[in-house]
């Protein structure tokens, strides 16, 4: 009987046991919820299984890999990253920067941002990567974390990277319930000292749908977190500052974080050498997004390697706040590299007996980033974030796609895009006539059909479109397509070009055609860009010049005038925050000389930082700013608002405000003409309108504003805010890449809570000397200002109608038949 109730016992478990199985071993069912996987309700806590990456290569036996001698079914990585769900909170960047920190190997991010989004069926993400020659030697592997939009089928999607245009892995684009990460040896003498180049490529198709709207779902976000290179064990620190600097990178959220240890900070002399110090860090770095902060002293803390520690002054000075100092500090001016107190990475430490020692280290550090004025700069750089570099046009230039970074490529999807950037001065001055030619070199197969048609964006603004008319397959040779440079802009201009091919096998779209390779489009690197010679003049206020080159201080050979009301950390920390930035737009560090009193500053070129109750009156009646502006900025509405107003009443305010049918009329056929001619109230004019002070919102935390200096002379900034601690902090948000290009008009604001921007363009501009004095350049010059002023074009026309009517008449009456 015992055994009999166990039998039963046994027989019932293992029965169970079975169930559970089957049941863990059934597929998920398709979900068809929101792409993104929801945050509120907590995932379940399964084991996490470990996944093999799909397509990972074999590593060949080598010294530097014994588990591949001992015959792996897998690559022996350490602490390699699995494949997990995302749990709630997983994704904020301050867990996501804690969990990328976490004791282990040591690591190299290589993303220059918080994430790079892929969108669309073919993209392409091109960069480069610094490495020190300790670094390119003890590279062991690269790990990519990322995630996809649910619509991608995997069965038909990839993701490739190559590394110094090899590729290093593939990978099938199947993350769509969390973040997955892969993992990729990178074979020996694959990289190398100083810039690696890195190309991550993605081809993705719909699941179900085939038609164009369809192909706006997908995208493959890389998560800059999770992917990094990571080094081996035999990793050393280089010891020279330069190249620490330059093979510093970004951390985990895609900054480049400085942490300036300044023990003396208050001294007027001190001003100009930190911030010739700071410029030259984000020269040499070169990274998109970097970020300065000045501190007396080394705060405690765990270790990190998410910041770079640069500690600056006298040799007695910093004896008080390090362990050692480097060896000669008490004799001379000294640059050095040190280990970090908390032993996470490198420390560059200047110093020196005394502060002019300390000065003269610094000038020794920089000179390999100094450049002349006068000499004309080729590229602006930006292969840190987008290879190749921007190259510079003057005009008259004649580019091929493959010199500037478009290969060659055959696509057999529905949309296909692909870009590439240029760069313009700073007096680009052709944006109301101007049109640059795109010489087309390309193909498409019998597939396409009609409606099919070519289109050029620049900077996110679509230039031109082409329709593709003959069906049964084409060739273009040079084909010309034109584009409007009302949209580019002095510094880096992205260029898009997109095809969006049509095809009736879409209509139907069979199973298994989103999966077909057979390509309908090819674009060629022999294309070509030319971009014609256009006007140059200068102009001001033009913020875009100063956020695109650095426009005027970095083509003056003349000190600018800098002026803080107090020398103060957080003073410091925002002068260097956007000084750094205008430096590495400019190519070199802009020389500055740091006033005491705003009276001492004249007519000059001048920048002001400083909190708004300390910007000079007289400052802000030059710019045109509020002239309350520490006092209304923050200041809120106590009025009661309770009481109702009767309908009559509010009739009457908006008979009042609107001003009746007429103007009413009026408004209308205003915004019809600027909705379909494109007429604006700036063409629209004889002479500038009136420009009211400006005054920031209550939301705004920082203004940027530019105008002329007194006598028109000069050029003068004022970057504020309303509190010294805000404007710190939004200075480090204003030098991200992705805002600072947004920075144009007079006046800018920026609002960290809703992460808002705000420009207000420039009615009256004020026009400088040009570098060309060429007549050629003049008639340019007089084409795009009549081209921006229609209705003084116009009149102009119609003056010289009538005077050459009144000639013709008086010719005729003197010289024609006498009766």
């Amino acid at each position: 009987m015992t055994q009999l109730v166990i039998s039963c016992l046994l027989a019932i478990f293992l029965l169970g046991q079975f169930e559970i199985e089957r049941a863990e071993a059934q597929p998920a069912p398709f979900d068809m919820s929101p792409e993104r996987p929801r945050q509120e309700a907590p995932a379940p806590q399964l084991p996490r299984p470990r996944v093999v990456p799909s397509e990972r290569p074999q590593p060949a036996p080598s010294p530097d890999n014994p588990a591949a001698d001992a015959g792996a079914e897998e690559p022996a990585v350490t602490a390699q990253p699995e494949p997990h769900v995302t749990t709630p909170g997983s994704n904020k960047p301050e867990k996501r920067a804690a969990a990328a920190e976490a004791s282990g190997p040591a690591r190299r991010f290589v993303i220059p941002a918080a994430s790079l989004t892929l969108t669309g069926e073919y993209a392409r993400s091109s960069w480069a990567v610094y490495l020190t020659a300790e670094q390119a030697q003890a590279g062991r592997s690269f790990t990519l974390s990322y995630q996809n939009a649910i619509v991608v089928a995997p069965e038909a999607s990839s993701l490739s990277l190559f590394v110094n245009n090899r590729r290093i892995g593939d990978e099938k684009i199947s993350a769509t319930n969390g973040v997955k990460a892969v993992t990729w040896m990178i074979p020996p003498s694959l990289l190398r000292p100083g810039s690696n180049d890195f190309d991550l490529v993605v081809n993705q198709r719909h699941r179900t749908d085939c038609d164009i709207r369809s192909t706006y779902d997908l995208w493959t976000e890389v998560d800059g977190a999770g992917t990094y290179i990571e080094f081996g064990p035999e990793l050393k620190t280089t010891t020279s500052a330069i190249e620490a600097v330059q093979a510093f990178g970004a951390d985990a959220e895609g900054r480049t974080r400085f942490q300036m240890i300044v023990p003396s900070v208050g001294a007027l002399e001190q001003v100009a050498p930190l911030l010739r110090l700071s410029q030259a860090l984000a020269v040499m770095s070169g990274m998109p997004n970097p970020q300065f902060s000045f501190q007396r002293q080394i705060e405690n803390g765990a270790p990190s390697t998410a910041q770079m520690t640069v500690a600056i002054g006298t040799a007695a000075d910093l004896g008080k706040i390090l362990p050692k100092l480097p060896p000669g500090a008490e004799a001379g001016p000294v640059t050095s590299v040190m280990s970090s107190t908390d032993g996470a990475g490198p420390m560059i430490v200047v110093t020196g007996p005394t502060w002019s020692d300390v000065s003269r280290a610094i000038d020794t550090f920089i000179a390999p980033v100094l450049r002349p004025v006068t000499v004309r700069r080729e590229s602006l750089t930006t292969d840190r974030w987008h290879r190749p570099n921007a190259r510079f046009v003057f005009g008259g230039e004649m580019l091929s796609l493959a010199e500037l970074g478009v290969p060659s490529i055959e696509f057999s999807g529905r949309r296909f895009r692909s870009s590439f950037t240029i760069a313009l001065p700073s007096d680009f001055y052709a944006g109301a006539y101007g049109e640059a030619v795109l010489y087309l070199d390309a193909a498409y197969s019998a597939a396409v059909a009609g409606g099919t048609h070519i289109d050029i964006y620049v900077n996110g603004d679509i230039a031109s479109t082409v329709p593709i008319t003959e069906e049964g397959g084409g060739v273009f040779r040079q084909a010309p397509i034109r584009i409007t440079m009302r949209h580019l802009r002095p510094g880096s201009n992205r260029i898009e070009i997109e095809a969006v091919l049509i095809s009736d096998a879409d209509a139907i779209c069979a199973p298994a055609s989103n999966a077909s390779s057979e390509p309908r489009f090819a674009l060629f690197d022999s294309s070509s860009f030319h971009m014609p010679r256009y006007a140059r003049l200068g102009q001001t206020p033009n913020l875009a010049g100063l956020s695109g080159t650095g426009f005027p201080y970095s083509r003056q050979e003349q000190p600018t005038a800098l002026f803080m009301d107090r020398i103060r950390e957080e003073t410091l920390t925002a002068a260097a925050n956007i000084l750094g930035k205008m430096a590495q737009v400019a190519g070199a560090p802009i020389v500055i000389e740091p006033v005491s009193a705003a009276n001492a500053i004249g007519a000059r070129n001048a920048i002001f930082i400083a909190p708004a109750a300390h910007i000079p009156p007289n400052v802000l009646t030059q710019l045109n700013l509020d002239q309350n502006l520490a006092s209304t900025w923050r200041q809120t509405d106590s009025t009661d608002l309770s009481r109702d107003d009767n309908a009559a009443t509010l009739d009457d305010w908006r008979e009042r405000v609107e001003g009746g049918p007429v103007i009413r009329r009026i408004e209308a056929i205003r915004a019809w003409l600027r909705e379909k001619l494109d007429f604006t109230e700036g063409a629209l004019r004889f002479l500038p309108g009136r420009e009211a002070p400006f005054s920031p919102e209550a939301q705004d935390e920082l203004l940027l504003a530019q105008g002329p200096a007194l006598n028109g002379t000069g050029i003068w900034t004022v970057l504020t805010a309303p509190e010294s601690s805000e404007l710190a902090a939004a200075t480090g948000e204003l030098v991200r890449q992705d805002l600072w290009q947004q920075v144009e008009g007079r006046a800018f604001t920026y609002s960290r809570t809703s992460n808002e921007v705000r420009a207000i363009e420039a009615r009256n501009l004020s026009f400088l000397a040009p570098v060309d004095t060429s007549l050629s350049n003049y008639r340019l010059v007089a084409a795009n200002w009549l081209s921006s002023n229609l209705l003084s074009y116009a009149t102009a026309i119609v003056i010289l109608s009538c005077l050459l009517g009144l000639t013709t008449a008086g010719l005729l009456r003197w010289l024609g038949r006498q009766e």
